[in-house]
């Protein structure tokens, strides 16, 4: 995974983007997808409740 995270940042810098830019991007990404996977196993829960499972 190290190495896919690292040529994804290089890709942006190669892109134009600062270094500073990428790892802020790359952060937000990361916490956005730790919300989604919050919010995607509270609403299984919730629909198992709902079902009476």
């Amino acid at each position: 995974m190290d190495d896919a995270f690292s040529l994804i940042a290089a890709a942006a810098v190669e892109a134009g983007w600062k270094p500073e830019e990428v790892a802020a991007a790359l952060v937000e990404l990361a916490d956005n997808h730790v919300l989604a996977l919050l919010v995607n196993r509270d609403l299984e829960r919730e629909l198992a409740t709902s079902r009476g499972s």
